[in-house]
């Protein structure tokens, strides 16, 4: 037995949880490396740049978005954007691409939209436009997506709006890091002032105020003192702003810098192709019904309607119903393509099944065009046509990925539906609308066109239907026009928008 456990305590030690050798702060840091991802380490380690960093992304980002999302901060804010992550990307070692400068382009035009334009519905779709771009960009940085459909890249998108909350204390860290390292040398003299500081703050509010309401000559000093100081209007939303701005921005890229997202997709067994083509050959069959019906009676005219009906109310039905059925049948195409093995016979009918989704929009668009001609446009209307000619787009794209599999078809919606959408921005369509319904001769909603937005009242103006609303000839509505103009006037810097000023200084000439 004594030999035994001389042997025992012969016999050397398990290694160690931590390197004696050297400082207790680089064994953490060690052991943090094994346990982080390489980027989100290295952004730890130089907390000047992504700490700091943040900190004064966060300033701008807040004072940019105070005074809403229209004025031309936002261009400001989008170029300042762009110009810290690529800034950020170079200590990541994460190069940038001359595809790269379609992302820049779209992202600053969208922002520029904002500002040119009144429209509610136009500034939140920029909005949400420039955040997909944003989150774009950031993940093919981050990650290598050329095995990704179309399924992964929407998750992993999805994904990057919440995932960083996980990573909300790393902020923090960075700052403690960054003023662990001012201490270096310096005896941690820096650390005990703000902290000195923190806890100054709150016992100056108890004290001033009590002293305040002590004595008037010491009242009146700070009275006199803060009464040329403008606070802001809404402090707690600028410090909201403030806070996701600097948290936000570092959880993001921590959340990225991690490495946590999966870059190879498995491999699926694929579904037996006889399935696919038996269920799309009875939708099949009923949508060459349907697009044979709708040729003789929409598209030519040549056969009886049932009683009761007029060419005119039949091309105005079903429109809406026609759409969701398109965007149904650009899904089950992408489905039968990625889960369904290949088969000559699956791929036919998939193709006859989009040329009659070909058919459906068409008629879709038809009776979309009719239904204007009777009752005129309407923002809904105007954005139904443009969904339809995006989908006729992206149907082409989905019968290539029936013949070519490696068709980049997220790149492509991505690119096509951009594009198309930047169109659609600067057009102003709430200007044209007004264009049309004026041509027309008689408006049928005055209300509904004069509360679309400021866009409208340089279509007035051309018109002359301000000289008749200011001489009180006609009886319209004239409470949004004021506001218009009320908007215009109190404009500051930040808050400039094109589209208020000009219908301000159109309304100031009546």
């Amino acid at each position: 037995m004594e030999k035994q456990l001389n042997m025992q305590q012969q016999q050397p030690l398990p290694p160690q949880p931590y390197y004696t050798g050297g400082s207790l702060p680089q064994c953490i840091q060690a052991e943090k490396a094994v346990i982080l991802g390489e980027k989100l380490q290295k952004m730890i380690d130089t907390p000047r740049v992504f700490g700091l960093g943040c900190m004064i992304y966060g300033v701008i980002f807040a004072i940019c978005l105070y005074k809403g999302l229209y004025g031309i901060s936002i261009p400001v804010l989008a170029a300042v954007s762009m110009g810290m992550l690529v800034w950020g990307f170079r200590y990541l070692n994460i190069g940038i691409k001359k595809k790269d400068w379609f992302y820049f382009i779209a992202w600053e035009l969208l922002a520029i939209s904002n500002c040119l334009t009144g429209s509610t519905a136009l500034i939140v779709f920029n909005t949400c436009g420039m955040a997909l771009l944003f989150l774009s960009f950031i993940l093919t940085h981050f990650c290598s997506t050329a095995t990704w459909g179309f399924a992964k890249y929407l998750g992993e998108l999805f994904l990057m709006i919440f995932a960083p909350i996980a990573y909300i204390g790393y902020p923090f860290k960075a700052i403690k890091a960054y003023f662990s390292e001012k201490e270096k040398g310096k005896n941690g003299v820096a650390k005990y002032i703000w902290l000195g500081i923190l806890i100054a703050i709150p016992f100056l509010f108890i004290i001033i105020g009590l002293l305040s309401s002590a004595d008037v000559v010491f009242r009146s000093l700070f009275t006199d003192f803060f009464a040329h100081i403008q606070l802001p209007e809404r402090p707690f939303y600028l410090f909201f702003l403030l806070v996701l701005g600097m948290v936000g921005s570092y959880s993001l890229l921590a959340y990225m810098g991690d490495g946590q997202i999966k870059e190879t997709t498995k491999e699926r067994k694929k579904w037996e192709p006889v399935i696919g083509i038996t269920f799309l050959s009875l939708i099949t069959a009923v949508y060459i019904i349907f697009s044979v019906i709708q040729i003789s009676y929409l598209f030519l005219g040549s056969f009886e309607l049932p009683a009761g009906y007029s060419y005119a109310r039949y091309a105005r039905e079903g429109f809406f119903q026609l759409l969701f059925v398109c965007i149904l049948n650009l899904i089950i195409i992408l489905v039968c393509v990625s889960h369904f093995a290949e088969k000559m016979a699956l791929k036919i009918i998939m193709t006859v099944f989009s040329i009659c989704t070909y058919i459906m929009l068409i008629s879709s668009a038809l009776r979309m065009v009719m239904y204007i001609n009777q009752y005129q446009l309407t923002f809904l209307r105007v954005l139904v046509l443009w969904a339809l000619a995006v989908i006729a787009i992206l149907l082409a794209a989905c019968i290539a990925t029936i013949y070519k599999k490696d068709f980049p078809l997220f790149q492509y919606t991505l690119i096509v539906v951009t594009c198309c959408y930047i169109l659609f921005s600067f057009a102003k369509p709430d200007y044209f609308i007004a264009k049309y319904n004026l041509s027309t001769g008689e408006v049928q909603d005055w209300h509904y066109l004069v509360t679309l937005s400021s866009d409208v009242v340089p279509a007035l103006e051309e018109a002359g239907i301000l000289d008749e609303m200011m001489s009180g000839k006609e009886v319209y509505d004239m409470g949004k026009l004021n506001l218009y103009q009320y908007q215009a006037e109190d404009m500051g810097i930040l808050d400039f928008n094109i589209s208020y000023y000009r219908a301000g200084r159109a309304m100031k000439y009546y």
